[in-house]
């Protein structure tokens, strides 16, 4: 906050408000004053303007500063309410020029006037967890009145929420738990398998299908891959286990979209009242059939049909999905994860591959749109792929 003000103060304007975006869309603080140019910062610089938004910065050294005013008692034949245009009327009348700054970066701005109270602390939620998705564990400042205040957390109406973990990335779990703690998610660990690990003896009880080689590097299976892929069978045998008849499993390197939890909220509601046979939903993937023909499900607000998709990041599972996955016997024809759930819903190409599983009658949807991304991307910075890298 210092740094902030110094910077301000260097600007050696008598009033400046600094450029501040919504992290979530296109509205800022100058929405109607300044073109997108100037809000995307692909122009830079100081802006005057003849009025603008909180937050203001004045300078109270500069001795013109004392002719600007909030108060229309303060100001002549003037008969506006607004305090903002009062402000702007006072620098106007005093020939003070208002400037906009997009310099240097901010902060962000989360209008409260646009939002309900309910709906504001649940942004401010996601924002933050957000923010440590990218950043990293953050130390927030808290008041020394104030207790933080955290939702309640849920299941959303599922029996489990498993969060996948190797147990040498410790700082993803960190990260994950505050994560889950500002959004309201309840959910247990559950230690994924390290493919840099595995031993010739862990090796020995598989069969990898010999005719499998990754469709765009042209390489078999990493080790990495085998531990993703063991982590998820694991889950779905204690899902088994515990007789649960829906979990969500998630990967620890997600980002969860603003909304994300009201649509798990409602997908669950959607399920119940149509009474809807689901084996498997995607709450993130990456379509690999763009042309590929997909639908809403009548009757639900978020749901539709599926076709060819990778990623694992998260998914819902029924009780009944996970039997299907299990007998199909996968640890004796393996392949990569992501090639393996679109051949049991039988939307994979590739009829080579899918004629080693029988039935293929997962019953698959999908979240539209995605509630989970990657945290990162493979050419983000920071980028680190635990499946990739582990040959």
């Amino acid at each position: 906050m210092n740094n902030v003000i110094n910077q301000l103060i260097n600007l050696t304007f008598v009033a400046v408000s600094p450029l501040m975006n919504d992290p979530f869309g296109k509205h800022s603080n100058v929405n109607g004053l300044l073109d997108t140019f100037y809000v995307e910062r692909k122009k830079v610089g100081s802006q005057q303007v003849y009025y603008f938004n909180l937050p203001i910065f004045i300078n109270i050294k500069s001795m013109d500063s004392s002719y600007l005013t909030f108060d229309s008692e303060n100001v002549r034949d003037f008969h506006q309410t607004d305090p903002i245009q009062i402000f702007a009327h006072s620098a106007y009348s005093m020939n003070i020029p208002l400037f906009v700054d997009n310099k240097n970066f901010y902060g962000y701005l989360l209008d409260s006037n646009m939002f309900s109270t309910k709906y504001h602390k649940q942004l401010v939620s996601f924002f933050l967890a957000n923010l440590i998705s990218e950043k990293g564990s953050i130390s927030f400042p808290y008041s020394n009145v104030l207790t933080p205040w955290y939702p309640p957390s849920s299941t959303f109406g599922f029996d489990m929420i498993y969060v996948i973990n190797l147990k040498r990335r410790p700082e993803r779990l960190q990260k994950m738990d505050l994560i889950m703690k500002l959004l309201g998610i309840k959910y247990q660990v559950f230690e994924a398998v390290d493919g840099k690990a595995l031993t010739n003896e862990d090796l020995s009880i598989l069969r990898f299908m010999q005719e499998y080689e990754d469709p765009f590097a042209k390489r078999p299976m990493t080790m990495g891959e085998v531990g993703c892929f063991l982590s998820h069978y694991k889950i779905w045998e204690d899902m088994v286990k515990q007789n649960y008849q829906n979990v969500i499993i998630f990967e620890d390197d997600i980002k969860f979209a603003v909304n994300s939890t009201n649509v798990l909220n409602s997908v669950m509601e959607d399920l119940i009242k149509t009474q809807l046979e689901w084996d498997i939903i995607y709450l993130g993937r990456k379509k690999m059939t763009p042309q590929g023909d997909e639908f809403f499900v009548q009757g639900h607000r978020y749901l539709s049909t599926l076709a060819y998709s990778y990623w694992t990041l998260g998914y819902a599972l029924s009780l009944n999905g996970a039997k299907k996955l299990i007998n199909a016997k996968p640890l004796e024809n393996l392949l990569a994860l992501d090639e393996f759930l679109p051949i049991m819903y039988d939307k994979h190409p590739n009829e080579q591959w899918s004629n080693h599983f029988y039935p293929r009658d997962l019953k698959g949807f999908a979240i539209y749109p995605v509630i989970v991304t990657p945290e990162r991307y493979t050419h983000d910075s920071g980028y680190i792929s635990d499946t990739e890298a582990s040959t």
